[in-house]
């Protein structure tokens, strides 16, 4: 059993609060999801779970959190950079003695998830020079063979391939072990959470709040929505009577401050004057009656964004036509591309797929009069790291329109100031979405464009591309995307 009872977390840097009173306890064989948008604290809150020690330098934590597992499996969301330097034989190896390594587990996992150990071992390869999802594997079957009780997992759907997720919300689903997971695939949360915790942060107010909901995933959604939408009906319900009332006490006011001015008699003056102290002590009265008004609902994670005025290429319009032809990975790849067309490349980890978007997107930038939006895996490709947010944005458009686009994606005053470095990863993918709404992109090439976006903001990104006119080719293991569009498919093998 794991226990967390007031549990605040606080940064050191401007005191926020991203984390307050959270009370929750996870009891042996819990399937628990933790969601929300970035910058909400959810990786900080499950290594506060694993230990305090690991978030010292930048956060404090108050309250008390208990831990009765024996052995806890964590798989965080980006490897420490002195291990990437490690052979992909030292890293399985370390830390594990051999007499109590379980080969036969080992190599059932290595089958399981299809990694070339044996290449590996030969090459001498180091973590770095894997692909995202390789990496991920790597780190799960050095996990499982340890056998954990307690499964804490940091975003293991950001970069694995299909066969190997569908295999791993099976997993969790199915294991006897506890699991805690943070994930943004709405597809593995709804097949393998029991529980959700939802973190929210409304920046506007600086407050910090979480949901803990005990049921599926949809569920979850489905009542969230309906409790927004209802909250949504009160509150505009109360401002409507609110302002009826209103409009009828002003005018009653008024009638009263005519009659007074106009009354020569000092008792009607006095009886006037008495209905007045008592009409401005109605209006205080409804003031601080509107002070406890319901607020209206802020979706925190909402993208408010819309391609407009791109003027698409005519739908025959060739782009692409490969016959055989040679990529840098050894492959040979027979494509045709027209101008309206939906291309979704997958395939699994470490086939290239990353490489081929970037050799799409070399071609077809060398071409005249065609506008190629672009959003890679890695932001900083796009995003100088020194800039701000909105310094990118008015590249193309006036401060004031810039400022208006950022606060609508939820970014405060503040953070449209910060330099891109400093945005967290949901930040730099909306930044980088912003970006191609206004360059009125007739192509857009996406890279795992989900990964760091919300659940709960996904059904509107995929909203934003279904409403997309041009040409749209993206690499991606998100089913719920692959689903929302009529796609062709490219499943990209080794040869």
């Amino acid at each position: 059993m794991l226990q967390l009872k007031d549990v605040t977390i606080t940064h050191k840097k401007d005191l926020q609060v991203i984390v307050e009173n959270l009370s929750l306890v996870v009891n042996p064989g819990d399937k628990l999801a933790i969601i929300g948008e970035e910058g909400t604290g959810k990786s900080t809150l499950i290594q506060a779970m694993l230990a305090s020690h690991l978030i010292e330098s930048y956060a404090d934590v108050t309250g008390h959190i208990t831990s009765h597992f024996n052995r806890i499996g964590y798989l965080p969301q980006r490897l420490p950079e002195q291990l990437l330097n490690q052979t992909v034989t030292d890293f399985i190896y370390a830390d594990m003695a051999i007499e109590q390594f379980d080969f036969a587990l080992f190599w059932k996992y290595v089958e399981r998830f299809d990694l070339p150990i044996e290449r590996f071992e030969e090459k001498q390869q180091s973590l770095s020079s894997l692909s995202g999802g390789e990496k991920i594997k790597l780190q799960l079957l050095k996990i499982l063979v340890g056998n954990p009780d307690l499964l804490v997992l940091d975003e293991p759907s950001g970069d694995l391939d299909l066969a190997t997720l569908i295999w791993l919300e099976d997993f969790i689903r199915q294991t006897d072990k506890t699991v805690i997971f943070i994930s943004h695939d709405e597809e593995l949360l709804a097949r393998a959470a029991s529980r959700i915790l939802h973190l929210e942060l409304v920046k506007k107010r600086r407050e910090a709040r979480w949901t803990l909901y005990k049921g599926t995933y949809d569920n979850y959604k489905k009542e969230r929505s309906e409790a927004l939408t209802k909250q949504l009906q009160v509150a505009t319900k109360q401002r409507d009577e609110a302002a009826k009332r209103l409009m009828k006490h002003q005018q009653l006011q008024q009638r009263v401050e005519h009659q007074l001015r106009q009354t020569k008699n000092d008792v009607a003056g006095r009886l006037l004057a008495k209905k007045m102290k008592s009409l401005k002590s109605q209006t205080k009265r409804f003031d601080r009656e509107s002070q406890e008004f319901i607020d209206f609902p802020e979706d925190t994670d909402s993208i408010n964004l819309f391609f407009s005025d791109v003027t698409p290429l005519p739908k025959q319009k060739n782009l692409l036509f490969w016959e055989h032809k040679p990529l840098l990975t050894g492959q040979r790849l027979s494509l045709s591309l027209r101008g309206q067309d939906r291309l979704a490349i997958i395939g699994k980890n470490g086939v290239g797929k990353t490489r081929l978007l970037m050799t799409i997107r070399d071609e077809l930038i060398e071409r005249e009069h065609l506008s190629v939006g672009y959003m890679p895996q890695d932001y900083h490709q796009i995003l100088p790291e020194q800039t701000s947010a909105l310094e990118v944005l008015t590249e193309r458009v006036s401060e004031e329109a810039a400022r208006s686009l950022l606060a609508s994606l939820q970014f405060t005053r503040q953070e449209i100031q910060h330099a891109v470095g400093e945005l967290s990863g949901g930040q730099k993918a909306k930044l980088c979405l912003a970006k191609m709404v206004l360059e009125k992109n007739q192509i857009i090439l996406l890279d795992e464009p989900t990964r760091h976006l919300s659940p709960t903001s996904q059904e509107e990104f995929r909203r934003l591309i279904q409403a997309y006119p041009g040409a749209i080719i993206v690499v991606t293991h998100d089913r719920a995307l692959l689903n929302a569009l009529d796609w062709q498919l490219l499943d990209l093998e080794h040869h």
